[in-house]
């Protein structure tokens, strides 16, 4: 079969990745003339073809980067539909994700209401892979030693694309390669941890070819150091973010379109979303964290409005509306949790110290309760240094509670960042907790009634279609 890849400035389409992928067990070699509109890949032959192949896999990853932020907040406690209290009746493939029940599909040709929502995530990280590869390709052969760093970046950006993946699906994700000619060599099922070892190589080659850009090498170790945390390889995490500085920040832009940072609804079927696809929660399904309720300025949200279905719906206020503020990918603060998680299991006291140290920048304030305006809460204004200062902890005695705790500050520093649903999977994986312990469960306030026990999202059938070496799920445990 003959086929072509769909580029327009380096970029390459989920459709089109998947339109070779058909074609092939194992590589496959576009020669056939390119319709009309398409531009030929070799115009991209050159230095500056290059750069514009980089630009369009960071294009790529904001989109991709966005849409895990959204499926990570639905799938554990931090966020729910925003067509929150439909009746059971009535079905919106959000509460799938959010109700945590995900059928893993075997029949290509099958549709489900969940497909709808399980599916961009996946494709839009395969495809962000695959336009890094592409670019990585094209800056080795034409971008010369001055881009050495941007394929350092680029390296740094499939890491976590990887990660992202590791994170949100099922054990058993396939990471097929392509290369900016257009071959493409099918792979079967990695394990969650062959993702992640796979990450950490990527952020290895990242910190050699960006040596120069102390910001790309800042992405890589936190990425590094994230994805061995996933690997409960500790004090191997702990070191790979030793030099990140506290006050480090890639921040992921955003400025239209449906974001996790706006809170804009874009299509006639959300009418009954209210004024925001999701809403922020509050101990939801029994063991979701008082993110609302706790009143700390880390994870505040504020009412904005009610659905069709009279049920109020919180938007972030660490967001603007607008969906202008960008999302943290990688920070100091991530680094400096890191290192707390590694001495806690290490039996290190310093634990509580570095956490105490993120929180202690800042002075008491006041601001009205969003449940009641009429009232003001105590809090805690940002400190000089725009962190926001907090009430020293204590400690809690017992190493659960301090596991507990943990977590609870992981979950409020990195909030709404993609970050959650990796920690409960290690939480169950490396803690020893149940699913029913971590995940929101018990009664679901919307169109599936009840909480499942899915903790991952399976691969999407489509894969099956279209890939002749994947054959489904490994597990779907954490």
């Amino acid at each position: 079969m003959r086929t072509f890849l769909n580029r327009r400035a380096g970029a390459w389409t989920a459709g089109a990745l998947l339109a070779l992928a058909a074609c092939s067990p194992e590589r496959v070699v576009s020669d056939a003339k390119l319709p009309s509109g398409v531009a030929d890949p070799t115009l991209l032959h050159n230095a500056s073809g290059a750069v514009a192949a980089y630009h369009a896999s960071l294009v790529a990853f904001r989109k991709a980067f966005n849409n895990t932020v959204a499926i990570s907040g639905l799938l554990t406690d931090e966020l729910q539909s925003g067509a929150v209290g439909q009746p059971i009746t009535l079905w919106d493939f959000r509460a799938d994700v959010d109700s945590r029940s995900i059928p893993e599909l075997t029949d290509p040709n099958a549709s489900l209401p969940s497909s709808d929502g399980q599916i961009p995530a996946y494709f839009y990280l395969q495809t962000v892979r695959g336009q890094v590869q592409e670019a990585k390709g094209l800056l080795a052969d034409f971008g010369g030693d001055t881009v050495q760093a941007l394929a350092g970046h680029s390296d740094a950006i499939e890491g976590y694309a990887d990660v992202l993946l590791a994170d949100l699906y099922c054990s058993g994700i396939p990471l097929s390669t392509l290369d900016y000619d257009g071959d493409y060599t099918l792979a079967s099922g990695s394990t969650t941890a062959d993702v992640y070892e796979r990450a950490v190589a990527l952020f290895d080659s990242a910190l050699t070819l960006a040596a120069d850009s102390a910001r790309v090498m800042n992405l890589a170790r936190v990425g590094k150091g994230r994805a061995l945390l996933a690997l409960g390889r500790y004090a191997d995490a702990a070191l790979a973010v030793a030099d990140v500085p506290d006050d480090f920040a890639y921040q992921v832009l955003f400025t239209t379109g449906d974001t996790i940072a706006s809170f804009a609804n874009q299509s006639a079927a959300d009418a009954g979303m209210g004024p925001w696809r999701y809403t922020t929660t509050d101990r939801e399904g029994i063991n979701g964290l008082d993110y609302r309720s706790s009143r700390d300025p880390r994870v505040a949200a504020v009412a904005i409005g009610a659905n069709r279905y009279g049920q109020t719906i919180y938007h972030p206020t660490k967001y603007n509306a607008t969906g202008t503020t960008p999302i943290v990918l990688a920070s100091g603060i991530e680094a400096r949790l890191i290192e707390a998680e590694a001495a806690l299991v290490a039996g290190s006291a310093s634990w509580l110290t570095t956490l105490n140290a993120l929180r202690t920048d800042g002075t008491f304030d006041t601001q009205p309760s969003d449940t009641n305006p009429a009232v003001t809460d105590t809090l805690w204004h940002a400190g000089a240094g725009g962190v926001a200062g907090l009430a020293p902890l204590a400690d809690p005695g017992t190493p659960d509670a301090r596991v507990d705790l943990l977590f609870r500050e992981r979950a409020f520093w990195l909030y709404l960042t993609g970050q959650r649903q990796g920690d409960l999977r290690r939480l169950i994986r490396q803690y020893g907790r149940t699913p029913a312990q971590v995940y929101p469960t018990g009664p679901y306030p919307g169109a599936s009634g009840l909480y499942s026990g899915d903790v991952t999202i399976p691969v999407p059938a489509a894969e099956r279609a279209f890939n002749s070496k994947y054959t489904g799920c490994i597990n779907r445990g954490a």
